[in-house]
């Protein structure tokens, strides 16, 4: 239920509405505009957590929202 945020332009991009447990990381669902993405739970992406206020800030490349190459 975290809202999802992008770091860099703190742009809300929807909640986490659920978690895969995949073995190598978690892969999270946010559901966005309707549409669910999986956002995988590294790094390279998820810049910051924050639990007791329920959002997380991820860092968003190009065609991770949208359908671009």
């Amino acid at each position: 239920g975290c809202s999802v945020f992008n770091v860099e332009t703190n742009e809300e991009l929807g909640k986490i509405t659920d978690v895969s447990r995949t073995g190598a990381n978690d892969v999270w669902h946010i559901l966005f505009n309707g549409n669910e993405y999986l956002i995988p739970n590294v790094p390279e992406f998820v810049k910051e957590v924050n639990i007791e206020e329920r959002y997380v800030k991820i860092s968003v490349i190009k065609g991770m929202f949208d359908d671009e190459d």
